[in-house]
């Protein structure tokens, strides 16, 4: 009995020792598997990440771009679409016209460094660099690429020709769908790389008409130097963006008829380094932690994970409030207009920027406090006035900005503007006894009319905005009316030259 006691006590130590080294190789595997896991998910990740930053880059970079050409085009088309263009370039070529208002326009009003008219079957009639004009004309070969962006602004046109008395028209297209009859591109001319748009020469008041066959093309181009890659790059902010002659950069420059021409190249962008940043400790501290105690380290993390969760709640709720007035500020309200903005196409809005009047009084007298109570009054004002149709948000000291998306037809936001001017009108008790009144001007910019992003609509607003003010404050006053006038002042200059 001694001996099998002495056994029984020999083999428990043994069993103890087994189960342990047990527990360790499990708690060893786990690690590991846990570790390699980990590694993979962090390899997989920075692959992803690297892949949609590349991807971004080349959309933004297309984007731009395509910006550049659309704002050729809009240049253009004031000058394309007119029955004096028609009358002097189409029917009867006058050479005093198209050197004196045409390219002297594009050069001096536009900026458009080289500016070319092509005519039917090929012929170049014009060729001029900034506003130095010849006039010599010649048949463009098959092969240029000249030739090609004419021959696909004219089949641009022909898909939006129409029929009117004496002839043949186009139809009509606002600025902000200009590429429906505008061809863009890229093009070789004269042994530089540049940026294209054409399009063809159409009536527009229905005065003369175009006969048949093809139509003249009014062709813009900005070379790809120096100054305009430096000009793209202040919107990309890429890491050794430039343009090269060959063709084996990241992002390939194609003329209309395929021909590689250069390329646009720089570093890449690629946060899958800073991930294994992240990874690399984090998996030595988990494998730690699971050796000391996975199922504490478990609840930990849970627990954790929930107060991380309810902070970062926190912070950006935070960080998109304006403190003061509990608003939208200026980083919330950017990016809903920039939201906005890119679901234009489906969802119109507009904007509506207000400043008070007579608050600098308010501090002047009253104080600091009694601004800021004015402040928050006339911000919950603003909220109650908006409602449901829009945001409301705090831009500056006494700046407020509207974005409205319930609507955008002039007469219920002139409604609303008349609302807002009488309810922010109302006298404030502050909470001294004082009575105080102050007012607001508003100016407004509806969207697509007044831009098609969000600069373009809030630089409008804000043009509305300061026509207000001069015109004597407590007013509402649309961007469209300034447009209109502008518009109506410069034909009428044209006109009279």
């Amino acid at each position: 009995m001694a001996d099998l006691a002495g056994l029984n006590a020999t083999k428990a130590p043994e069993r103890r020792f087994g189960l342990l080294t047990l527990v360790r190789v499990f708690a060893l595997v786990l690690i590991t598997l846990s570790a390699l896991s980990l590694f993979f998910l962090g390899y997989i990740a920075s692959r992803k990440a690297d892949d949609i930053a590349i991807e971004k880059q080349f959309a933004l970079l297309d984007n731009v771009i395509r910006d550049r050409q659309t704002l050729l085009a809009r240049d253009q088309l004031g000058l394309a679409r007119w029955d004096r263009s028609v009358k002097y370039i189409t029917l009867k070529f006058r050479a005093s016209y198209v050197t004196e208002e045409l390219v002297s326009s594009l050069w001096y009003d536009f900026g458009h460094e080289r500016s070319f008219l092509v005519g039917p079957g090929g012929r170049l009639l014009m060729s001029a660099w900034q506003d130095e004009v010849d006039l010599t004309a010649r048949d463009l070969t098959p092969g240029e690429d000249l030739r090609a962006i004419a021959e696909l602004a004219i089949a641009r046109h022909q898909q939006n020709r129409t029929t009117i008395e004496g002839g043949y028209g186009q139809a009509t297209v606002p600025a902000s769908e200009v590429h429906h009859v505008a061809a863009f591109g890229f093009a070789e001319i004269d042994g530089d790389i540049m940026l294209v748009s054409a399009m063809a020469i159409v009536p527009d008041d229905g005065e003369v008409a175009l006969p048949e066959g093809d139509p003249v093309i009014l062709v813009s181009a900005r070379p790809l130097d120096q100054e305009f890659v430096a000009d793209l790059n202040r919107q990309l902010e890429y890491v050794g963006f430039s343009f090269n002659r060959n063709g084996d950069g990241q992002m390939p420059v194609i003329s209309v008829d395929g021909k590689v021409l250069g390329s646009f190249d720089w570093t890449f962008f690629t946060p899958g380094a800073e991930i294994w940043t992240i990874v690399v400790p984090t998996v030595v501290l988990l494998c730690g932690l699971l050796l000391a105690a996975s199922f504490v380290l478990g609840r930990s993390i849970a627990r954790l994970s929930v107060r991380l969760e309810e902070s970062e709640r926190r912070n950006r709720e935070l960080a998109h409030k304006d403190a003061l007035s509990g608003l939208a500020n200026r980083l919330r309200f950017d990016q809903a207009l920039s939201e906005a903005a890119d679901r234009l196409a489906h969802a119109p809005f507009a904007v509506i920027a207000g400043d008070l009047d007579r608050f600098k009084a308010v501090n002047d007298i009253h104080g600091h406090a009694a601004g800021d109570e004015v402040i928050r009054t006339v911000a919950e004002r603003l909220r109650k006035a908006v409602g449901e149709h829009g945001l409301v948000g705090r831009v500056g000291g006494d700046e407020f900005v509207m974005l409205v998306n319930a609507f955008r037809d002039r007469p219920r936001l002139a409604l609303l503007a008349q609302q807002i001017i009488s309810t922010v009108s109302q006298p404030i008790t502050l909470t001294g006894g004082a009575v105080v009144d102050v007012g607001i001007s508003l100016g407004v910019a509806t969207a697509p009319e007044d831009g098609v992003n969000a600069r373009a609509i809030m630089a409008n607003a804000d043009r509305a905005l300061y026509a207000s003010k001069e015109g004597g404050r407590g007013r509402v006053y649309f961007a469209e009316d300034m447009a209109s006038g502008s518009d109506h002042e410069s034909r009428h200059a044209v006109d009279a030259a």
